[in-house]
């Protein structure tokens, strides 16, 4: 995984639930440095590769058994889904940390600070 959209975005799902406004608040730093450069369809579009490459799942939560639910996801269905990054994306993203952290410091033992901020609200 090289692309840096990707890593915002599966850092942005992180280890809970979240929706798609989620990771948009996630991704608009303030300032609008990200958000003002993303599409919103290339970004509707990345997160739809990242499920297929199963380094997102995709649900639908219930309020009564079975409670969670896998969905296929298309680009019209992103607003009602909810998304949890898998064991493979976690092992991308970390791997794709301890990368950046490296390149930057020349130092593969350097420990990288968490990028996202919190979640802005518009």
């Amino acid at each position: 995984m090289t692309d840096e959209l990707d890593r915002l975005i599966l850092g942005a799902v992180g280890d809970d639930f979240v929706t798609l406004e989620h990771i948009v608040n996630r991704l608009a730093i303030p300032g609008g440095r990200v958000a003002a450069k993303v599409d919103p369809e290339l970004l509707r579009q990345r997160l739809v590769d990242l499920i297929a490459d199963r380094l997102i799942s995709a649900y639908l939560l219930h309020a009564d058994p079975p409670y969670i639910t896998p969905v296929k996801v298309s680009t019209r269905s992103l607003q009602t889904s909810w998304f949890y990054i898998t064991q493979r994306g976690r092992k991308c993203l970390a791997n794709s940390a301890k990368n950046r952290a490296h390149v930057q410091s020349g130092d593969s033992d350097s420990k990288s600070q968490d990028p996202y901020p919190p979640a802005v609200n518009f």
